[in-house]
């Protein structure tokens, strides 16, 4: 009996063993199960992680975006304003040709170095005069009598236009050519 007794315990010892291996399997497809869910959920996470990065890199780029646009639409804002002051001194000028000083000299100086500062921050002069007639960057005042060469053609320059950075910020106030200076002529004949 005690053979048997040994057999039936080392039946016993090897079911242990084999019990025991099956729960250590158990244990490590469970561990596995458990570390494949928690990749999952990190891939989840990084996933989640890179969306909202992309938006937030989108809204940055986007404020940056107005932002210049906002700083550029105050600078043509201001630009327009100095333009004024800049009219009136070449209307002084032009006025006060016939009596030529001193003070003509200065007031011509002062409109260079302005001219100068102007142009050196993108500010471009539209002077049409002899140009064909563009209403995107003229404004028409009006029309007088020409031959048919000049009809459509700017023939003065009332107030000149000014562009920023290729952009409009005062169209230039022009007298354009209406091509009926023979009619006019004919009729006062």
């Amino acid at each position: 009996m005690d053979g048997e007794n040994k057999t039936v315990e080392d039946v016993k010892d090897i079911d242990s063993m084999e019990n025991e291996q099956t729960n250590e399997e158990e244990e490590k497809d469970e561990k596995k199960d458990e570390v494949q869910l928690l990749k999952d959920e990190l891939q989840n996470e990084k996933d989640k992680y890179l969306r909202l990065y992309a938006d937030f890199d989108n809204y940055q780029k986007r404020v940056a975006k107005n932002m210049l646009e906002m700083q550029e639409s105050t600078k043509r804002e201001l630009i327009n304003e100095f333009l004024v002051v800049l009219d009136n001194m070449e209307k002084a000028v032009s006025i006060s040709r016939e009596h030529k000083d001193a003070i003509i000299e200065g007031i011509e100086l002062t409109m260079k170095s302005f001219k100068d500062i102007l142009s050196k921050h993108g500010i471009k002069e539209v002077n049409p005069v002899n140009e064909d007639f563009n209403p995107q960057i003229h404004d028409a005042l009006m029309t007088q009598p020409s031959d048919d060469t000049h009809k459509n053609k700017v023939l003065q320059t009332l107030e000149k236009g000014y562009l920023y950075k290729e952009k409009l910020i005062r169209p230039a106030k022009v007298v354009v050519g209406s091509g009926e200076l023979e009619k006019q002529n004919e009729s006062n004949n």
